[in-house]
């Protein structure tokens, strides 16, 4: 049958990611066994409902737990259900392989996008990096939360928003509550900075669109496991939990008007936290333009980008608890 669309179907690509099971594999199971019959769009793209996917997962798990495809490939999602209960073997043979996949996902996260325009360099290129698994792409939170019921749970949940207002952080949370996940990662457009500072937490990172796929899937990992999904450190390393780039608090006019009233005062630390802030700045900066001009040691850059972003908000904080001491205002 051919249909112009239909809501809560999958095509292909997401139906690989959320049962495990390779594009081919299932174009094959298709076509040599009738295992799933997708309805076909007007342009001959495969669309999959969500009782494909149901079945397909049943048939997948039997699969892994040693069942040839070709005996149970036509039974319905029913059957299966009752051949997976009915025999304790292959029970416990379910449970073995799950525990295997369990063990080697380890170092995966396992990501879900939401969002009706994410950039194609996203869509592209993220599921291709080592260590994501994309479990679900949601244009809503209706559709997440439906997603879900299927899906294996993320760790991340990356959003895609063209601004950021006054009823995001209530959609976050709400995404958080439906997703399960340890965090998630809302890519905008545009946006005042009140907006941000409301959002940005420990659970939830906030950056531009023109984030790169790379920096992405690396923040994406960096959150999957909250405190057990942290890197490694080595002897004598800090860890700073959020990876991030915070906002700044001070224009570089505001921070050369304060060097000037810190001359007017007894005490030097305004003056001296001031030139400290306005150091970190100008190597964030530098920073910055090292992670665009070599894609060799990009990592490394942007990992000291972060790092002395989180050190200048820290001096930030201070600064601006001085200032209220002090009665400073600019």
């Amino acid at each position: 049958m051919v249909v112009d669309g239909q809501e809560n179907s999958y095509k292909i690509g997401a139906v690989s990611r959320i049962t495990g099971i390779g594009s081919e594999t299932l174009r094959a199971w298709e076509r040599r066994y009738n295992a799933v019959t997708p309805l076909r769009t007007a342009s001959g793209d495969r669309n999959y409902s969500r009782d494909d996917v149901a079945k397909l997962l049943l048939l997948k798990s039997l699969v892994d737990a040693g069942i040839s495809i070709g005996t149970i490939a036509r039974l319905d999602t029913e059957q299966l259900k009752s051949r997976v209960e009915s025999d304790p073997i292959i029970t416990t043979r379910i449970r073995n392989s799950a525990s295997k996949e369990k063990l080697s996902d380890k170092s995966t996260s396992h990501v879900a996008l939401l969002g009706d325009s994410f950039p194609i360099r996203v869509l592209d290129g993220l599921p291709e990096v080592n260590g994501i698994n994309i479990v679900g792409i949601y244009e809503g939170i209706s559709e997440l939360e439906e997603g879900i019921k299927k899906a294996k749970q993320p760790d991340v949940v990356v959003i895609e928003r063209p601004t950021i207002n006054q009823h995001t952080s209530a959609d976050i949370q709400r995404i958080r509550e439906v997703s399960g996940a340890w965090h998630v990662i809302l890519i905008y457009g545009f946006s005042n900075q009140e907006f941000i500072e409301q959002i940005q937490s420990s659970q939830t990172t906030v950056i531009r669109s023109s984030v790169d796929v790379q920096e992405l899937a690396r923040l994406c990992i960096y959150h999957s496991g909250g405190s057990e999904g942290l890197p490694s450190l080595e002897i004598g390393s800090t860890l700073h939990f959020e990876q991030t780039i915070p906002a700044r608090s001070f224009s570089n006019k505001q921070l050369a008007e304060l060097s000037k009233i810190s001359n007017t005062i007894k005490c030097e630390c305004p003056k001296h936290i001031t030139e400290l802030v306005r150091d970190l700045v100008a190597f964030e900066i530098y920073s910055a333009e090292c992670e665009n001009e070599s894609s060799q040691d990009a990592a490394l850059h942007s990992y000291l980008h972060a790092t002395t972003a989180q050190a200048r908000s820290m001096l930030e904080e201070s600064l601006l608890h001085l200032m209220k001491v002090e009665g400073i205002s600019i």
